[in-house]
């Protein structure tokens, strides 16, 4: 955790349950006294409206409410007063989908509840709800624009051409971390499908978020997204997003590269590691590869872009002006590994550019 959190960080927390209200404020004001609980509000137009007038550094933000629902509240916050969002979701298939949703409308990021309603349970949230509300007060929200509460653009998912089942022998690895759901999103608007390329995301996120990350990414791309395998081979014209809880590794060679998962203990504190994947991508590619770093917390695939970097590679970075949280980026940047910083807005027609001068395209 970086030295440049502000002293205090005051929190409001908007839950429709006076349980998790008190929970949620007793737990935070007990295990982190840097954190102040400034206000609790009971539904989403309450929590909008001392948004408005507490101006508090981090939100929580619960998905179920009456009045105005967690989507509609983060809607209007990210429009009138951005603030760092936390959302507070859970674990069933629907909740993910909604997570996801509110990551790619600016929520920093989302934290599961833990089955059930006793107290020991609510309580295992507190060393990632802690942690996340740390990152959250130094993160930079991005201002939206408004839109009517209630109202959701229908996605119309894209249909991606048959693929031409041609193996892959040109590689793009993307690391993100915080704020990273809503880049990739970005991203994958605009690339454009390769018929010897793949992608390989690894995006740090909660356990049971990568397929539901890979379904919504494959929405809105022409690119086919789905979750990587153990002994997967990897296709031209695909994505392919790490699940959550192992190492994703590439092995083999240019036409013949495959997945392996390693089951070794967290790098860096997470896994997937991004550093590992882009390492051995950058070992398997012999530099035919693009290696790219968006926005996240600490430093994370720095390593990884020095190893395409050194095997002949492309690597990028996001500026930090587009980014969530400028750290990984900034830890790359700082070790001299990467070859451009890079605009999110403009980092999908780099991409494309890249892509284009690839022999065998």
């Amino acid at each position: 955790m970086p030295s440049s959190l502000p002293p205090t960080i005051r929190v409001l927390i908007v839950d429709d349950s006076f349980f998790m209200r008190k929970v949620l404020k007793d737990l935070l004001s007990e295990s982190a006294p840097q954190i102040e609980v400034i206000g609790t509000a009971s539904d989403g137009q309450e929590g909008l409206e001392k948004t408005r007038r507490l101006k508090p550094d981090v939100v929580t933000l619960d998905f179920e409410m009456p009045k105005l629902n967690g989507l509609d509240a983060l809607r209007a916050i990210m429009a009138e007063c951005p603030t760092p969002v936390i959302m507070v979701s859970s674990h069933t298939a629907k909740g993910t989908e909604t997570a996801l949703k509110a990551l790619e409308l600016g929520a920093v990021d989302c934290v599961a509840k833990p089955s059930g309603r006793a107290l020991e349970n609510i309580r295992l949230l507190e060393p990632e709800l802690v942690e996340k509300i740390k990152v959250a007060s130094i993160s930079k929200p991005v201002a939206r624009s408004p839109e009517a509460p209630g109202t959701e653009r229908t996605r119309i998912p894209k249909i991606p051409p048959s693929p031409l089942e041609r193996p892959a022998t040109f590689l793009v690895g993307v690391a993100s971390s915080t704020g990273g759901p809503k880049a990739l999103h970005e991203l994958f608007e605009g690339v454009k499908t390769h018929p010897t390329a793949s992608f390989v995301v690894v995006q740090h996120i909660s356990s049971g978020f990568t397929q539901a990350l890979a379904r919504r990414l494959s929405e809105v791309t022409d690119v086919q997204v789905e979750e990587a395998i153990h002994g997967g081979v990897l296709l031209g014209g695909r994505a392919y997003v790490a699940p959550t809880g192992t190492h994703l590794i590439i092995e083999g060679s240019p036409g013949r590269f495959r997945f392996n998962f390693d089951d070794q203990p967290p790098r860096l504190g997470v896994k997937p590691c991004a550093d590992l994947m882009l390492t051995s991508m950058a070992k398997a590619t012999r530099g035919q590869c693009l290696g790219i770093v968006l926005t996240g917390m600490g430093k994370d695939g720095t390593l990884g872009l020095g190893a395409i970097q050194k095997a002949g590679g492309t690597t990028f970075a996001q500026d930090a002006e587009s980014c969530v949280v400028y750290g990984m980026p900034k830890s790359a940047v700082e070790a001299g590994v990467v070859t451009r910083q890079v605009p999110l807005a403009a980092m999908a027609d780099e991409i494309n550019m890249v892509l284009v001068k690839t022999k065998g395209f």
